[in-house]
């Protein structure tokens, strides 16, 4: 018990000392990641021997070390909730695990030699990783025929401490979470753009390309372009098709009315019975005109009828030897 109230005695009566130390001193920042651990590193003195460390979270101790024998050293927990959380490593660095939000603070290492006292101040800061990095885009088409791209960056438990920015080409840097941006693919290549979203102990980034973002376009000026040649050839093909069938039609038609013709040309021929011994080659009518059937000649002789053709009402003139041959035959 004894030894246990010496410690503390000795960090009560250095206390306003170390206050007046840590004032003069530039705190060591220290970053730690929620849930995980944190070292906060401690340089001995090496001009003389180290009697004792102890080590302080916002002026409170949390534990003390005994180093008046080197090869036995004492370690003893001053507060009992840091529990199971602290460590140390050879040269008594302290390491915190399981962080919390409440962690949060300053801790101090008092080193305590034969002649002097010396402190080492720290700051820590708890973080929480960075989750969730997400690119919304808006694009549209300007007037003069340019892709118009709107980037907005953002991530998961967003803070003051948490720095979104833009790279371009991997060297340009902007220092903005939004980013409007012009790109006519006609007169500019493709180019990337990173969204990088960051705290002191976590890093998140995402990568988008113009090209993929003007991609619906490029494919509309594409199809429009991938289009005429198709059109084309489908109207070639069609004014083809409709020149076979009319050509078809035609044929048609025309032997149609050539079939027809030939069908009244043979109504327009009568065969008709002559009783026996008289011979009738034929019997032609004129079209559309109504005819009557010769009337068979009554003779003991047999008679020849050639033909009765029966003529329009325009006449020509009789050959002589037709008018011979008609009076043969009367």
């Amino acid at each position: 018990m004894l030894c246990l109230l010496l410690p503390l005695a000795l960090v009560s009566c250095l206390g306003p000392g170390n206050t007046a130390s840590q004032a003069s001193s530039t705190p060591l920042m220290v970053n730690g990641t929620l849930g995980e651990s944190v070292t906060f590193p401690l340089k001995l003195p090496v001009s003389e021997d180290t009697r004792s460390i102890t080590w302080l979270y916002n002026g409170t101790s949390i534990t003390f070390i005994q180093l008046s024998d080197p090869s036995d050293p004492q370690i003893i927990l001053t507060n009992p909730k840091w529990k199971d959380r602290l460590q140390f490593t050879r040269n008594y660095s302290l390491q915190l695990s399981n962080l919390t939000m409440a962690d949060a603070g300053s801790y101090h290492a008092q080193i305590t030699t034969q002649t002097s006292t010396v402190f080492s101040s720290y700051k820590l800061r708890i973080f929480r990783p960075l989750r969730n990095l997400e690119v919304a885009n808006h694009t549209w088409r300007s007037e003069n025929g340019t892709c118009q791209i709107h980037l907005t960056c953002s991530v998961e438990n967003m803070n003051d401490d948490n720095l979104v920015r833009w790279e371009v080409a991997g060297s340009i840097s902007i220092r903005e979470a939004n980013l409007t941006l012009s790109w006519d693919p006609k007169k500019s290549s493709e180019e990337k753009y990173t969204c990088i979203a960051e705290n002191p102990v976590s890093q998140l980034s995402f990568s988008v390309s113009t090209q993929s973002l003007c991609k619906d376009f490029l494919n509309d000026e594409s199809i429009g372009t991938l289009w005429i040649v198709p059109v084309t050839i489908i109207l070639i093909c069609l004014v083809i098709a409709l020149l076979v069938v009319w050509r078809k039609k035609c044929i048609f038609h025309f032997s149609a009315q050539q079939t027809q013709t030939s069908a009244e040309n043979v109504n327009n021929l009568e065969y008709v019975s002559i009783s026996s011994g008289n011979t009738v080659y034929a019997h032609v009518t004129h079209p559309k005109r109504q005819t009557s059937k010769p009337t068979p000649m009554k003779s003991t002789d047999s008679s020849t009828i050639y033909s009765t053709v029966h003529q329009s009402k325009e006449s020509k003139p009789i050959s002589p030897r037709t008018t011979a041959l008609g009076n043969v035959i009367q």
